[in-house]
């Protein structure tokens, strides 16, 4: 592995994660004015991996020089923040899933944060589930957010992730996260153990942490029977900084609950959670038999939840629901007797909206040609057709995975970087920087969209935009 390390000429100070970053996450910096470390191959250890770049220490920034797919012994624990994982620069782009065979006790979620300033961009999460994992089925979702000891993370960016195959649900934050979003990424490909394909779940456990606001911006999230996502909190918080947000994401083919808006642990200082939902589309597919509301709503103590979803209204925040029976703005969590909630909605945010909204009128056709990882792999692209023609989805989601689970990921060759600095040459030339230093890497963009920025942070910025449809 090529690592390379140079004080930053000067600080960039509050910039957004990048131009155009969004939500309760966009402070997030990761790994700016850091190292580079150059991913060289696709082990799963050793030099040259992307374990050694994600759980070293210091700011440092993971540029690829290879595609494919990275098979996992155990998790990569991100013990470490100030780290920004480029997936963009992989020239086919990069999988990771956990290894075939491994012991159970190893079979667990693939990428667990337990670190504070973090950006994973462009990468496929897929850890996929095995008849000898069983015992450890419900440790294995696709990417974590943990409290750790005394640390709780926060300002954590997702961005442009595929996040699939896990058997407990897709991602979850445990006991704790604040200052996090969630953007442009497809969470798909469910599987089903114990009818267990669940997709986000935000805060779990929350009367045992101290959650702040999560926002879900323009996702897709697609066939998963429960936690379309679901929601908890410990109340709205003082200043609000508590209230979940999900905005202009799609909801596909869901199988029994929509969004779950949950107080579910009996606890002196459980207040209920808060939630605003706005702009987003929920789709009845062949999935979908269960009592499906907008709001699907748990409350199981004396708290009480409080949310914004509002629905025929006539405003630019209008939730829309799609398919036939039609689909109620909310029901309790519960499946027979079908109920509809003890709590009505309140009429206004709580508090801002994190994130802009974009019209539900091209939403879908948006969200379908921008979210996930790209290069988009034949695995999103199957999953993108059962989004826009959600009758050809799937009723029933598999328990196990195979080897033609996955997508074969090739690539080109890398660019020429002389001085391994994460940019290549052909960007270094254009911008008048010298291919013979790499400490130009952190020197300071003087203007433009990108003034304040990094040059590697502007390199990396426009290569996702190269990658990305416009």
């Amino acid at each position: 592995m090529i690592v390379l390390v140079f004080a930053t000429v000067q600080s960039a100070q509050a910039l957004d994660t990048f131009p155009g970053a969004s939500g309760a996450g966009r402070a997030t910096s990761g790994g700016r004015g850091g190292a580079v470390f150059i991913v060289t191959n696709t082990a799963d250890t050793g030099t040259g991996s992307l374990r050694a770049c994600m759980e070293a220490s210091g700011a440092r920034t993971c540029v690829f020089r290879t595609s494919g797919t990275i098979q996992l012994a155990t998790p990569i624990v991100v013990s470490s923040g100030d780290l920004t994982v480029a997936g963009q620069t992989s020239p086919g782009g990069i999988q990771i899933r956990l290894r075939p065979g491994i012991a159970a006790t190893a079979a667990k979620t693939p990428i667990r944060i337990v670190s504070s300033n973090v950006f994973l961009r462009h990468l496929r999460v897929r850890p996929g589930n095995e008849a000898a994992w069983d015992s450890t089925r419900g440790s294995r979702s696709g990417i974590g957010i943990e409290k750790a000891d005394t640390v709780d993370p926060q300002n954590i960016y997702l961005d442009h992730m595929s996040v699939g195959y896990g058997s407990d649900q897709t991602m979850y934050s445990f006991q704790s996260g604040r200052n996090i979003t969630i953007a442009y990424s497809l969470f798909a490909y469910p599987l089903s153990p114990a009818n267990h394909d669940y997709g986000p779940l935000i805060c779990s456990d929350q009367h045992q942490g101290d959650c702040g606001k999560t926002t879900l911006w323009r996702n897709i999230i697609s066939s998963h029977r429960w936690r379309n996502p679901a929601l908890k909190s410990v109340g709205c918080g003082a200043q609000n900084e508590r209230v979940h947000d999900v905005i202009n994401t799609l909801i596909s083919n869901p199988g029994q609950f929509g969004i779950m808006v949950v107080d579910d642990h009996p606890d002196a200082n459980n207040v209920g959670t808060c939630a605003n939902v706005a702009a987003n589309i929920m789709e009845r597919g062949p999935r979908s038999t269960g009592p499906i509301a907008l709001i699907n709503q748990s409350d199981d103590t004396a708290a009480a939840n409080k949310w914004y979803a509002p629905v025929g209204t006539g405003g630019g925040n209008d939730n829309v629901l799609l398919g036939s029976p039609a689909i109620p703005q909310c029901r309790l969590t519960q499946i027979s007797p079908v109920a509809p909630c003890t709590e009505t909605g309140v009429a206004a945010p709580i508090g801002a909206l994190s994130a802009p909204i974009l019209s539900t009128a091209t939403l879908k056709s948006h969200l379908m040609q921008q979210v996930g990882a790209f290069p988009r792999d034949s695995l999103d692209a199957r999953w993108i057709g059962f989004v826009n023609n959600v009758s050809t989805a799937p009723a029933t989601n598999p328990v196990y995975t195979t080897s033609a689970s996955f997508p074969m990921i090739t690539g080109g060759s890398p660019p020429t970087d002389n001085d391994n600095d994460g940019m290549p040459n052909s960007f270094e030339q254009a911008n008048g920087l010298s291919t013979t230093n790499a400490a130009d890497r952190n020197n300071i963009v003087p203007s433009g969209t990108y003034a304040g920025y990094t040059w590697l942070e502007r390199y990396l910025d426009e290569r996702h935009h190269t990658i990305t449809p416009p």
